[in-house]
């Protein structure tokens, strides 16, 4: 078998692959690599776009930005940067929005913390709490519960929230 492979010659290897490109559907892989480029292109735009429109949109903001970025470089060192003045704003112009993107990103993800919602909400407790502790489940996970004693089908509201313990008071203090 590894002499008849061999024993093709190039010309039969050309017609061979020539009768493959003939059975397969050449123009609908021509249209499914021209619409995969496309979608791959339309994917990478949108970014650009997004860019387009936050620049243009806020274009004063980010001017001012660069302007006051090199206006600080230029306080730290007077001497060196007064001949790249253009050059600086154009490019704290251009990377504004994407530095404030960043920031914005890190703000929301160092702020944000699971439960946040919860803090303001009214739950009845299916078991009480007991010196001071307690927990409860809330939309399908386990939190612990921290608060002055309570018996069980009290309501309670949340007032506040530290890792995993929501920290809660009752609403009828009963005396």
């Amino acid at each position: 078998m590894e002499q008849e492979k061999q024993e093709i010659t190039f010309a039969q290897r050309l017609r061979d692959g020539w009768q493959n490109v003939k059975q397969t559907n050449l123009r609908a892989q021509a249209h499914y690599v021209v619409f995969r480029t496309a979608q791959h292109i339309k994917q990478q735009n949108s970014l650009w776009l997004y860019y387009q429109q936050r620049f243009v949109s806020d274009w004063l903001k980010w001017l001012g930005i660069g302007a006051g970025l090199t206006g600080l470089l230029m306080l730290l060192n007077p001497d060196g940067i007064w001949r790249w003045q253009l050059l600086w704003i154009v490019l704290g112009v251009l990377s504004a929005p994407l530095l404030t993107d960043l920031v914005l990103t890190l703000q929301t993800l160092l702020t944000e913390y699971p439960g946040k919602h919860f803090i303001g909400q009214v739950i009845t407790l299916e078991q009480g709490i007991t010196d001071g502790k307690g927990s409860t489940r809330l939309d399908n996970q386990l939190w612990q519960l921290a608060g002055s004693d309570c018996p069980p089908q009290t309501q309670v509201r949340i007032i506040a929230i530290n890792d995993r313990t929501l920290y809660v008071t009752p609403l009828n203090q009963v005396a």
